[in-house]
């Protein structure tokens, strides 16, 4: 997200307060997409791919598979795409899973400009109820909070990896105020437009309030370099979460530890192999 100055912004919310409030909830919808490195595509293209239809605007969103076996979901972060998940797939592969992964809406090849936490949860649950559930899903960041909103809401799953995930919304708008330079006048009016349009309140959407009655523990897995969600964030999860485990990995940061080969093996040995 391009950075605008205080000085502009402070023209903006003097001049038409409503225009940027406005501003900032438009941004606040739309992702920037992630533009996947070679090795990535070509993992891409060697997956069963196909559009799965899927309701509002957008029409489509696309899936991505790989391998036989238990199921497995990766489900990535805001701004990201199913690319940015594919460094899992051969380790998990190699282990005996089948990996699906997906673009959400106006991410990756998905068709869209704009969606939302909600929408992302929508795909989780659209895809619970086709494929009749998961063994895992590993959620990364945004991705995650989603993935939890759509177990709470009735998706499926044995296991579960939480993967660089903020504990609040809050701290996703704190930041979103940051980049933006933008006041606490304006961020509260960008709230109560997001909750008009969502139909919620974005608040209740965070982990912190998802998870103390989940009936699922999960493995909690955070950087304590992640330049993009401060590690606290995962120490504040896993206190509210029972059976939780928590596990802080050193020096890869938000993307990274997508990648780290004992990062990865950790994920993998936490969901384990199911008993036949």
């Amino acid at each position: 997200m391009q950075k605008i100055s205080r000085a502009k912004w402070l023209l903006l919310e003097k001049v038409s307060p409503k225009s940027a409030a406005k501003n900032g909830v438009e941004l606040w919808f739309t992702p920037p997409r992630y533009q996947p490195a070679t090795a990535e595509k070509l993992l891409l293209e060697a997956a069963s791919k196909k559009n799965i239809s899927f309701g509002g605007t957008a029409g489509h969103y696309t899936l991505y598979s790989w391998g036989k076996g238990p199921l497995v979901l990766l489900v990535h972060g805001w701004g990201g795409s199913a690319a940015q998940m594919t460094t899992l797939v051969k380790p998990l592969v190699a282990a005996g899973f089948q990996v699906v992964t997906f673009d959400a809406l106006a991410h990756g090849e998905s068709p869209g400009e704009q969606t939302d936490v909600l929408e992302i949860a929508a795909i989780v649950k659209d895809l619970a109820s086709k494929l009749n559930g998961f063994y895992a899903v590993i959620g990364h960041s945004l991705g995650a909070t989603a993935a939890v909103l759509a177990i709470k809401e009735g998706a499926k799953t044995q296991k579960l990896v939480v993967c660089s995930a903020a504990a609040s919304m809050d701290y996703y708008m704190r930041q979103f105020a940051h980049r933006l330079n933008i006041s606490r006048q304006t961020i509260n009016r960008i709230v109560l437009s997001i909750n008009h349009r969502m139909k919620r309140h974005i608040g209740d959407l965070s982990l912190i309030h998802l998870v103390p009655t989940l009936k699922l523990p999960a493995l909690i897995l955070h950087d304590k370099q992640d330049e993009v969600v401060q590690p606290g964030e995962a120490l504040a999860l896993s206190q509210c979460w029972p059976g939780s485990r928590l596990v802080q990995t050193t020096g890869l940061g938000h993307l990274g530890i997508l990648r780290d080969p004992a990062a990865i093996a950790t994920m993998i040995n936490y969901i384990g192999k199911p008993k036949f």
